[in-house]
């Protein structure tokens, strides 16, 4: 499948205001993002989430690496082709949805009955009709992450990308944001969003990169089955000295499990050892099932235990 976007040793250093000593933001990161796919970017808080976004919008001058969209340096043309809403975007509150949505038209170059049309098709596609003359500031943040999805699709973006969308709702808001993001995804929009509410990328996406202090730590494919390679042997028939052969092998203690054992082996090489050592001991094979580490475990695999949950 093509790429819509590539990251290539992307680098982005500070300098502190008080002390001017260096911050390493991002640091030699690779990512690439398949068109037509929901890929999420997730990490702590400080991951370098929000300035990969920036250095991709030109918000941000990157320190080194390059950025490329279908293959070509990102301009300013191509940039046109990206929607984007930000993690806390600011809104005129004074302002009803349609003045504001026609605004943020008018800039992106709309006029006239396009720029009318192209408001009144996304306020339905976002199912903001009933909510057409209000006031920004009388909405509720569920509605105003509406409003933000709105302006962000007012060009009719190939890529859409989201900073942590999910951010303050509650779980109706959360529920109605997914859909939204599904739907844009079923239109043919690739659309890249963080997160660090694990569930919400879990259930979305196609694709996830974990990102802590700056670096890519893994990818993974939530799609097609390369979830880890980890296996549960569960044995009966064996001796105490297989079973302490069989947790030096797996790592771990084996734990009853009925009549018999259960032993968690970390991979394949373990698995051949393991089945020719209960085999070679006269004892049963009664099961063997693969265990797919949830994207919770992998996570804090690499960033340890911190609060990722909301």
């Amino acid at each position: 499948m093509n790429s819509i976007l590539e990251i290539r040793g992307l680098t982005k250093h500070f300098r502190h205001n008080w002390t001017m000593r260096r911050m390493v933001a991002l640091e030699g990161l690779d990512l690439s993002v398949r068109s037509g796919e929901i890929f999420g970017l997730i990490g702590p808080n400080g991951a370098g989430k929000t300035t990969t976004f920036k250095v991709v919008l030109g918000l941000l001058h990157a320190s080194g690496g390059t950025v490329l969209f279908r293959g070509q340096p990102l301009s300013a043309a191509a940039r046109a082709a990206i929607g984007f809403l930000p993690e806390q975007p600011y809104f005129y509150d004074y302002l009803t949805v349609e003045e504001m949505l026609t605004m943020y038209g008018q800039l992106y170059g709309l006029q006239g009955s396009t720029l009318r049309q192209r408001v009144a098709a996304i306020i339905e596609q976002v199912q903001l009709g009933h909510k057409r003359g209000a006031a920004l500031r009388s909405l509720s943040k569920g509605t105003l992450q509406r409003v933000g999805i709105a302006q962000a699709l007012l060009n009719d973006p190939q890529l859409l990308i989201l900073d942590e969308p999910m951010s303050g709702l509650d779980p109706i808001g959360r529920h109605a944001m997914r859909e939204l993001i599904r739907d844009r995804h079923a239109c043919g929009t690739t659309v890249i969003f963080s997160s660090h509410i694990l569930p919400d990328a879990e259930v979305l996406c196609d694709r996830v990169a974990i990102l802590t202090r700056g670096a890519l730590r893994e990818v993974i494919d939530l799609r097609g089955g390369q979830r880890g390679n980890a296996f549960q042997l569960t044995v009966s028939g064996v001796s105490a000295e297989t079973l302490a052969t069989l947790e030096r092998i797996g790592g771990a203690a084996p734990t009853p499990d009925g009549g018999g054992w259960r032993v968690r082996l970390p991979g394949s090489p373990e698995v051949g050892s393991a089945l020719d050592l209960v085999r070679g001991n006269a004892g049963t094979v009664e099961s063997l099932v693969p265990l797919h580490a949830s994207l919770e475990e992998r996570f804090l695999a690499h960033v340890g235990h911190v609060t990722i949950l909301d």
